[in-house]
Order: structure tokens, then C-alpha cells, then sequence
């Protein structure tokens, strides 16, 4: 299952969802499904800007796992919506619902969904949203010698988004 049909699976799951997507741990946003009719409350940068620092917040706060325990999610709650983030594999499934929902309920619901189809997700973004020129360099700092992973860090991208550049490049 690709990162554009999960999405549509978590919004599916509750009428209040607004908005589900899949992000890379770097924060970039590169799938996603929006509710019908319902209006974007975070618009342009900002948007991209909630995504980094939630990104950022997520990956600091797995440092307290030896002593918490697996981190299942992160929520937010403001007067307008709630906005949650959920770890799944190498990414985040970012989700955004009406203020109503209730965060245990949805939280069940979503952890149901990612248990029942974990095993056939492929989370990782398509070749197409990364542009040519950025293809080209990974190429030519992989053809330079460079670790995928330093590649991936020095790109703001993830790992197996840059193992999967290289293959489709090669």
C-alpha cells in the first residue's frame, strides 16, 4: 500500500479527520488526503513550518524512550483543531481533525489501521517529487563515493528515499 492510499484509509476512519498525510522524518509532507469541504487552517509556509517543528519535536522526544517506553504519538489540541503525529516505520502520519474528536478514540482507531496494514505499507515517497536537479546530485555524490546516509542527511531527505533515487537513477 503506497503513502496516498494510506492517507486515504486514515481519513476514512472518522469523520472528523480533516486532513491525513505521510511525511518523511525530515518533515517534508509528500502524500496526503484532505476532507471534502473542509478548509485549510494553516496555509503556504506555515503549513510547511508545523510540519518541521513537528518532525523535529517527534524525533527529540524518542530520546526518552529507554525510560518511557515506545512513543506512540504526539498530539496537539488548539480551539480550532488537533493536529497529531504517529510514528509509523521511518515516517509520520500527520493527521489534522475537528476540535470534537475525542483523542483516545481516534488514537485507538488510527493504531487499529496501522496494525491491520503495516505489513503491506510502502511509505516511501515516488521518484517524481524529487526534482532533476536534486536526482542529479544524489547521483553524483553517490558516483563521488558518499554514503547514502550522509547523502541523505546533507539533502534534508531519508535514506531509503535516496536508495531508491540511486536504483531508479542507475
Amino acid at each position: 500500500m503506497k503513502a496516498e492510499q494510506f492517507s486515504k484509509g486514515v481519513l476514512a476512519l472518522d469523520p472528523l479527520i480533516r486532513f491525513a498525510g505521510v511525511m518523511e522524518k525530515s518533515g517534508h509532507l509528500y502524500a496526503g488526503s484532505q476532507r471534502e469541504g473542509t478548509e485549510e487552517q494553516l496555509k503556504g509556509r506555515n503549513s510547511e513550518i508545523s510540519y518541521a517543528q513537528s518532525a523535529y519535536i517527534v524525533d527529540l522526544r524518542k530520546m526518552f524512550v529507554p525510560e518511557l517506553g515506545k512513543l506512540n504519538s504526539v498530539a496537539y489540541m488548539y480551539d480550532k483543531v488537533k493536529l497529531f503525529n504517529f510514528p509509523v516505520k521511518d515516517h509520520l502520519l500527520v493527521i489534522s481533525t475537528e476540535p470534537g474528536v475525542k483523542v483516545d478514540e481516534l488514537s485507538e482507531k488510527v493504531f487499529k489501521y496501522i496494525a491491520s496494514v503495516e505489513n503491506e505499507l510502502s511509505l516511501y515517497p515516488p521518484g517524481n517529487i524529487v526534482n532533476p536537479e536534486k536526482k542529479e546530485v544524489v547521483w553524483n555524490l553517490h558516483h563521488s563515493g558518499i554514503s547514502e546516509e550522509l547523502i541523505a542527511e546533507q539533502l534534508d531527505l531519508d535514506v531509503n528515499t535516496v536508495k531508491m533515487l540511486i536504483a531508479e537513477i542507475r
